[in-house]
């Protein structure tokens, strides 16, 4: 007998329980892989982003004969159904909002088709349903470290029977894709294997170092096993670790309050007052701000397609809480163009950044003239990224406040806006200290 299975968020052989599970029950495995052209707009995954995933396909497909179809879901797995004659599909469950709205689809035409549909957990190191809700980061930490499951699998041996559906081949020239070569799906192993876990915290906040993992893209699509990475780093650098269970803590928020995929976690800063400025907005989206650390981080966002973390948080401050725009503005801005975007991941942390998320308690504050003394104290990413600045004194572009710049006037004055800021948040606080720090509000 025939079984299909589906691959998703899962483009790799090695370890993939859903494949595993298929192949200790069927003899016969037939491989697919959808390009959902609806998916790909709503995510707004053409271009590169688009263009990765098919690499992806391409390194998985020179283990495996895999079929591989341009069209809607539905209409693609009713033609492998009907043509195969199989009797089960396999494929992993999904937590993400759209990835749960697609497997309902999946389920409802195997149901009509009279096959059977299985869902086997793979992606995350605990299943979102294990942990009690929980709404503040460390206490859903302790819980999740007990829950974590490393057990990995491997394959039956199986055939894939030659039937006439398209291959990658076929389909390849249909995509809507721009080539990117910034990243590529098969150094991903290398990087895991290479990478010095135990420099993490120390490197992990500097941008114009490359010392960041970059591991991102790489478990966004499961080209690398979960447990496979937990491995690696556990016991060599807990910082990293808990940089996965965030990723697991979002997941478990939008399972729990699924509200959040379009609203602010906390009732109370739901009725925030957001400027939402054209001009305000149309600086930051073209990276012309007049901060040159905000703006090196925004043209390494176009340019490259990914963001040092560090940068996604002083980007995301800035726009929310100096701008005063509405995350949600931001959130689309990273769909457009963060390689490593995930809906769930993305939504958690723009709301946390605007303060407006769970686990909120600090009013977090990114000053982009301190951020950039510390971060970047020889302005090596400034001037990477904005070129044209690069013969000017390191001090001068890390303060434009109180240098006057041959570039971009600054757009606002961050200690004024932030005063309006937390007036607009709480009501009147404090002015910050010098140093920024932090306030508990």
């Amino acid at each position: 007998m025939r079984a299909i299975y589906l691959f998703k968020r899962d483009l790799r052989l090695e370890d993939n329980r859903g494949l595993c599970e298929a192949s200790k029950n069927y003899k016969e495995i037939i491989p697919v892989f959808i390009f959902d052209p609806q998916i790909i707009n709503q995510l707004k995954a053409q271009g590169k982003r688009l263009y990765y995933v098919l690499r992806a396909v391409e390194e998985l497909s020179k283990g495996i004969k895999l079929y591989c179809f341009y069209e809607r879901t539905e209409e693609a797995i009713r033609k492998v159904i009907r043509l195969s004659k199989a009797k089960a599909l396999y494929t992993t469950s999904s937590y993400s909002w759209e990835g749960r709205e697609r497997n309902e689809v999946i389920k409802r035409v195997c149901s009509e088709e009279g096959v059977k549909f299985v869902e086997v957990f793979d992606g995350f190191l605990v299943r979102p349903e294990l942990v009690e809700p929980k709404k503040v980061y460390t206490h859903f930490y302790k819980e999740w470290l007990t829950h974590i499951d490393l057990q990995q699998c491997n394959t039956e041996d199986f055939i894939v029977p030659e039937l006439p559906l398209p291959k990658l081949q076929d389909i390849r020239e249909k995509l809507p894709v721009e080539h990117y070569d910034t990243f590529d799906p098969q150094e991903c192993k290398k990087r895991l294997e290479s990478y010095q876990f135990e420099n993490y915290e120390k490197v992990r906040d500097y941008p114009a170092l490359d010392l960041t993992s970059k591991l991102s893209p790489c478990i966004r699509f499961g080209i690398v096993s979960i447990r496979e990475v937990f491995q690696k780093s556990y016991g060599r650098n807990e910082q990293f670790v808990k940089e996965l269970a965030w990723r697991e803590f979002w997941y478990h928020i939008a399972l729990h309050f699924p509200q959040t995929r379009d609203l602010e976690f906390q009732e109370k800063r739901r009725g925030i007052r957001w400027e939402n400025r054209e001009d305000y907005l149309k600086a930051f989206l073209s990276g012309k701000t007049g901060y040159p650390f905000v703006d090196a981080g925004i043209r390494q966002l176009i340019e490259e397609k990914w963001l040092h973390n560090r940068m996604r948080m002083v980007l995301a401050s800035f726009l929310t809480k100096v701008l005063l725009i509405d995350w949600r503005f931001g959130e689309v801005f990273f769909i457009e163009h963060l390689l490593d975007y995930d809906h769930v991941v993305n939504v958690g942390n723009w709301q946390w950044s605007a303060s407006v998320g769970a686990d909120p308690k600090p009013f977090r504050l990114f000053n982009p003239i301190l951020q950039a003394q510390k971060y970047d104290p020889e302005c090596t990413y400034i001037k990477k990224y904005l070129p044209e600045l690069a013969s000017l004194p390191c001090e001068w572009l890390q303060n434009p406040l109180k240098y006057k710049l041959p570039y971009y006037k600054p757009v606002v004055d961050y200690y004024e806006r932030i005063k309006l800021a937390k007036e607009r948040y709480i009501g009147h606080v404090p002015y910050p200290d010098s140093q920024g720090r932090t306030y508990e509000l």
